[in-house]
């Protein structure tokens, strides 16, 4: 029996369409009775939403409503039969198929994969079951099994699957019968079955409200029912032809339908900015018409809503991402997740990550465990690269008295969890006590977005432990604690944590909710190919010509269903705006999507021509109603310099090259005291590698062979001293990464100790390293107020022959430059180093004519040398004019504004100074546009 369609119109609200045509046939006098009716939609708000409008018509025209059940289509069917078993959850058919695949011969698993997990790699065999698990969903919804695959794939010309999908069907077998024994039942088994046996029966009435594309299954159930199933479509009844007796659309009918789009609803722009500020142009088209509440912004692309949500708010536009945010942002998440990786080797970096989670830190708190951790934790990381946390703790500063306590409170937090391997619901009681430790004592408000992502994502753990805990114990595997919770949060992986309720605000929309959504105003943005629609090609097990071979969801099907989406958008919709970006976040070109051309030929080849078109796209800036402007620079404002304290009465004689550079970033620097501490570093920087040098060069300048002219003498002591010292920093067991440098750093001063073996037989010998003069005894007078002068000079040099010196500083970047080049550009002193080491040597009471230079240990060991530099005295007399005029204007605190272009080196103050900033707004998008064409 046929399922009897009723065709409603499409040019206003679908929701409303249905409310019409529902009130009409449950009305009774003064009654709205839907007290035996299942409405089924396509999505969870849809059902909401439709029953919100119920709930006003019945206020409006003062009825007494009955209110229906209103389910997702996807969970009809369970309305339809009664389940004779509790039904296997996502977690033990997981478990069922691992087990099926691991009592699976060798050879045959041969053929469902070349390669098989190690018998001890509990993930890898969880991961290769998700696929089967998913696999067999899929088609089991479409009433198919894998052996039927394996025989209809035969009539397909070139199918060479047959084995393997025999091997799958002997899985499958075994599969379902592991939860036969344990009395279980598998959800699309379950379905199968009930179909089978004619077990769908209902009393109540079922109506489809624009469920456009229905899997076999869910038809076959309704056949058994047909007599009490209505399919509501969406869609004018000439177009009835397009869809199926289930109100289903025909895929090959919508191939080449058009889609009535306008130019003018239309936009190609760049990137994720360019595209989030096109959304705020069209919400400043609108002019005002609309109410928050009448507008919907679709964003098909997930990828792209932290930057709509970003241009909105520098709008002074509330907004809200109806499917939420990513349990995986949690909190309670984010803490299981690194006390997992920390479970897993106890690393030095997992340890960090932990103690930066807020939670952790309060809780070490309350422990009394106060003191600035993180600081503690990136300074010994970069001093000394640990890789674990096993061992002597190096050196013999706060951080080796300090980090062991530190390490002992986050055991006692973690005690529950470590121990040998147990059965997985063992871990479950540990687990829990674990958040109830950390979390169980904080005051949280659910009515607080912050809390209330805590309490939720709190629940959702909890109802996965109490699953596991329910694991049969046939099924249940013997694992460590990182892998236990490392299960739980692969089960909490898809779940979202929903947005609390924002009168006011602008709703932001998944795709496959937008045509049941009732709002007038529609902007839809990321509609590009492969998004809308999504195409899938690469199938590890169903590619598209099997696809199409077995009557299962394809491509052709994909865009079938985007087409009619697109119809339902463009006829219901008072204003309709769509949006297409030309590149990703990542830079990668996009092209927009098929529906866009979905048109007559010429329309179709016009169309093309403008959006493939290099002409830039107008950004100009909008104004929105309520004279809210896109911002043409970032509101967040570089901070001006403030009045110092006290008067800067000395300086380094580096701090020179800093204030030339950039008067702003020198005064963050070196009067704001600021500088950047992190652990992220996975190698020595250029600052540590150039130290460690430094170190090793000073003790051989103080140690027994000086004076030595043996190169080979000198090498020995060079490496001996290099390996001394990685042994104290980084411990008998460094970093890969540590050896390696150690070893390019052991070339460069053995071609270092070539050089200072000829060096020596010229007469020259080191006469002091690492000196610098008494506080006070270097000066720079500068209007007749001297200005205190700081350094260490690397080395002092003198000829026993001729009585001359040299300064020399070491340099080991690997492409040296001459004292000439470092210092200056186009005729001006850009750094004074070697220059002010004259007033440095005065102050240490070095008289007479004095060299400058470099002594440079670069990446080729051939050129270590020394570059001596070759200025006048008027050419010093100029630098040391260029220095005094720093001092005058540190004096008179001119510190503004920051330099730009930002100089290379100071690279830490990138973000205040927004050097590299990520701006959404109009300009930055001109400029974008333009550099395309």
């Amino acid at each position: 029996m046929p399922l009897n369609r009723v065709f409603l119109d499409w040019s206003r609200s679908p929701l409303e369409s249905a409310v019409d045509y529902l009130v009409e046939q449950f009305r009774t006098e003064n009654r709205l009775d839907f007290g035996k009716t299942i409405l089924a939609v396509p999505g969870g708000r849809a059902g909401r939403r439709l029953t919100e409008l119920l709930i006003d018509r019945a206020e409006q025209e003062k009825l007494t409503l009955r209110p229906p059940k209103v389910v997702t289509v996807g969970k009809l069917p369970e309305q339809l039969y009664v389940a004779k078993r509790p039904f296997a959850d996502s977690l033990v058919q997981q478990l069922a198929w691992s087990r099926a695949l691991r009592q699976t011969g060798a050879k045959k698993l041969d053929r469902v994969l070349p390669a098989v997990p190690a018998e001890d790699d509990l993930p890898g065999w969880l991961g290769l079951s998700g696929a089967l698990a998913r696999l067999h969903m899929e088609l089991a919804a479409e009433n198919l099994t894998f052996a039927q695959v394996a025989r209809q794939g035969e009539q397909l010309q070139g199918f060479r699957e047959k084995k393997r999908w025999q091997a799958l069907a002997e899985v499958q077998q075994e599969y379902l019968r592991l939860l036969d024994s344990l009395e279980l039942w598998d959800l699309q088994t379950a379905r199968l079955v009930a179909i089978q046996q004619r077990e769908c029966r209902t009393d109540a009435e079922i109506i489809l409200v624009g469920t456009a594309d229905l899997n076999r299954v869910q038809k076959l159930m309704l056949d058994q029912v047909a007599s009490h199933v209505k399919a509501l479509v969406i869609a004018p009844e000439e177009l009835a032809n397009r869809f199926d007796a289930y109100g289903c659309i025909e895929p090959e009918a919508w191939q080449e339908a058009a889609i009535p789009l306008a130019d003018e609803q239309i936009a190609v722009v760049g990137g994720p900015a360019a595209q989030a500020t096109a959304v705020v142009r069209a919400l400043a088209q609108l002019g005002g018409r609309y109410r928050a509440d009448q507008i919907t912004i679709g964003v098909p692309d997930e990828r792209l809503v932290p930057y709509i949500e970003h241009q909105l708010t520098q709008c002074g536009i509330a907004a809200r991402y109806g499917p939420g945010k990513p349990a995986s942002q949690s909190p309670p998440y984010r803490l299981l997740a690194a006390v997992a990786e920390y479970l897993d080797a106890e690393r030095f970096a997992a340890l960090a990550a932990l103690v930066r989670h807020p939670a952790v830190t309060d809780w070490l708190s309350s422990r009394g465990l106060n003191d600035d951790w993180l600081s503690l934790l990136d300074d010994y990381h970069s001093h000394h690269f640990p890789a674990s946390l096993g061992g002597q703790w190096l050196g013999d500063d706060d951080c080796c008295r300090k980090l062991p306590a530190l390490c002992d409170g986050v055991r006692e937090l973690i005690g529950d969890l470590l121990g040998d391997e147990r059965s997985l619901d063992q871990w479950c009681g540990p687990i829990l006590d674990l958040l109830l430790r950390v979390f169980g004592e904080a005051a949280l408000d659910p009515r607080v977005r912050s809390d209330r992502s805590v309490l939720v994502a709190c629940e959702q753990i909890h109802d996965v432990l109490c699953s596991n805990h329910g694991i049969p114990a046939a099924l249940a595997p013997t694992v460590t604690a990182a892998e236990a919770v490392e299960l739980v949060l692969d089960q909490l992986a898809g779940g979202q944590i929903p947005p609390l309720p924002a009168p006011g605000a602008i709703e932001l929309l998944g795709w496959l909710e937008l045509p049941l959504d009732d709002a007038p105003a529609l902007i839809v943005a990321s509609v590009n190919e492969g998004i809308v629609p999504s195409s899938l090609n690469g199938d590890l097990f169903l590619p598209n010509q099997l696809r199409r071979k077995l009557g299962i969801e394809d491509n052709s099907r994909r865009y079938a269903r985007d087409v009619y989406a697109m119809g339902v958008l463009c006829a219901s919709r008072e204003k309709l705006t769509v949006i297409a970006g030309r590149r990703t976040l990542e830079g990668d070109p996009l092209l927009p999507s098929r529906l866009l051309f979905a048109a007559d030929p010429r329309a179709a080849a016009m169309r093309a021509k403008r959006l493939f078109s290099s002409e830039p796209v107008s950004c100009e800036a909008v104004l929105l109603p309520g004279g809210f402007v896109p911002a043409e620079r970032s509101l967040l404002k570089v901070p001006p310099p403030r009045p110092l304290r006290r008067r800067i009465d000395s300086m380094r004689v580096t701090e020179f090259r800093e204030y030339l550079a950039c008067p702003y970033r020198y005064y963050l620097r070196n009067c704001l005291k600021l500088s950047c501490v992190s652990d992220a570093a996975e190698e020595l920087d250029a600052m540590a590698f150039g130290t460690l040098l430094h170190a090793v060069l000073s003790a051989f300048g103080e140690g027994p062979l000086a004076a030595s002219t043996d190169a080979e003498d000198i090498a020995n002591f060079l490496s001996n001293d290099l390996d001394k010292r990685i042994l104290v920093a980084y411990g008998k067991t460094p970093l890969p990464v540590i050896l390696i440098q150690a070893e390019q750093l052991r070339k460069r001063l053995a071609a270092f100790a070539r050089w200072q073996a000829g060096w020596a037989a010229e007469g020259w010998r080191i006469e002091c390293v690492e000196r610098q003069p008494e506080p006070g005894k270097a000066v720079l007078m500068v209007d007749n107020e001297p200005m205190v002068l700081r350094g260490r000079v690397d080395r002092i040099d003198i000829h026993e022959a001729t009585g001359a010196r040299a300064i020399f500083d070491y340099k080991s970047s690997n492409k040296p430059e001459p004292p000439e080049k470092s210092h200056r550009e186009k005729g001006q002193w850009v750094d004074l180093q070697l220059p002010l080491y004259r007033h440095l040597a005065a102050g240490m009471g070095i008289d007479g004519p004095i060299q400058l230079g470099y002594i440079v240990l670069p990446k080729d060991p051939t050129r270590v040398d020394a570059l001596l530099a070759q200025w006048t005295e008027e050419d010093l007399a100029q630098a040391d004019r260029t220095a005094e005029e720093v001092v005058r204007r540190i004096r008179a605190e001119i510190f503004w504004p920051p330099a730009s272009p930002p100089p290379a080196w100071f690279e830490e103050f990138a973000g205040i100074c927004q050097d590299d900033r990520l701006i959404a707004v109009a300009l930055a998008e001109q400029e974008e546009e333009g550099a395309e064409s």
